[in-house]
């Protein structure tokens, strides 16, 4: 009677833990975070453009850029440049690349995805912000978009990461003591979501984020004196998180829904002569993950810690 219930007892634990180890994912779970800035303009207090032949006695720029994508099973794909303006050509791995990211489309992607597990970047960089710089156009973009998702093919626990930077910089002085603004128009898209399925073993996480930021700092004194930070939802969300209770469906959307104008309001006066650096910086980032849930961690530990012991209570009797 001991021997049939300890083989039973084997039995049941090899089964619960075949079971835990063999139970497929069957809901997806995705990301997105899309910033597109157009038209961008430095103007003065009057409206007017700023000139590269008229207004400045010294004029440089930089731009820096870097972009990741990351997915379970595959090896990391990164991209970095500092040869402005920067286009990158978009990164993808998983089996849902190709109809995920066209080159500079940056879609604002519906749940759900295409089937297959996918990350995704694209990035962009064309124009300037003032008017007659040599080989750019009046009215500087930069786009950036980071996609990932897992859906029904993914057997395990894993996670998706995409990440897009975007660094410009222009050291300047101005012929004459003025202060400044900065005009440009955004259309910008935040989702997350995760899909119901009753047979879900793995709960599922996903975060969406963007920033946007300027800032003017005086070179002769290193001092900060200006900063600008728009709020591109107008409710001071920057960030779209989850942690989906599976089976239950979540999906959360920030979106402009139209392309909005922005303008930053004017800057302290800026002294004729003296060097500025403007700095401007764009980032996206998308994650997404499915982890074992704790009570199917602990079963699994339980049924493993009972075979152990039952393998160590034979030993013993050998």
């Amino acid at each position: 009677m001991k021997t049939l219930r300890k083989r039973a007892l084997t039995v049941a634990v090899t089964a619960l833990v075949a079971g835990v180890m063999s139970a497929p994912a069957h809901a997806y779970v995705m990301a997105s975070s899309v910033v597109e800035m157009t038209n961008f303009q430095i103007k003065d207090a009057t409206g007017a453009v700023l000139d590269y032949s008229n207004d400045f006695s010294s004029l440089t720029f930089t731009s820096s850029a870097d972009q990741s994508a990351a997915l379970t099973g595959y090896a990391t794909l990164d991209n970095d440049s500092t040869n402005a303006p920067i286009d990158f050509a978009p990164i993808c791995l998983g089996a849902a690349c190709n109809p995920i990211l066209p080159n500079n489309s940056f879609p604002h992607l519906a749940a759900p995805p295409a089937s297959g597990n996918y990350v995704a970047a694209d990035q962009q960089e064309f124009g300037a912000p003032i008017a007659n710089l040599p080989g750019f156009g009046l009215g500087a973009t930069v786009a950036s978009g980071s996609y990932v998702g897992l859906d029904t093919g993914l057997e395990v626990a894993g996670s998706a990461n995409s990440n897009n930077n975007l660094n410009s910089s222009f050291i300047f002085a101005t012929n004459n003591s003025q202060a400044l603004t900065f005009t440009f128009d955004v259309d910008a898209y935040l989702q997350v979501a995760v899909s119901a399925f009753p047979s879900e073993t793995f709960p599922a996480f996903a975060t969406a984020s963007y920033q946007m930021d300027f800032s003017i700092r005086n070179l002769s004194t290193n001092k900060v004196v200006w900063t600008y930070a728009p709020d591109l939802f107008n409710n001071g969300v920057k960030t779209l998180s989850l942690n989906a209770p599976l089976p239950q469906a979540v999906e959360s959307i920030e979106q402009t829904g139209v392309v909005v104008s922005f303008a930053s309001g004017l800057t302290p006066v800026l002294n004729a002569g003296t060097l500025y650096q403007l700095s401007a910086r764009i980032q996206t980032n998308a994650d997404a993950a499915r982890v074992p849930e704790p009570a199917v961690l602990s079963l699994l530990g339980l049924g493993l810690g009972l075979l152990g012991l039952g393998a160590a209570r034979r030993s013993r009797k050998a």
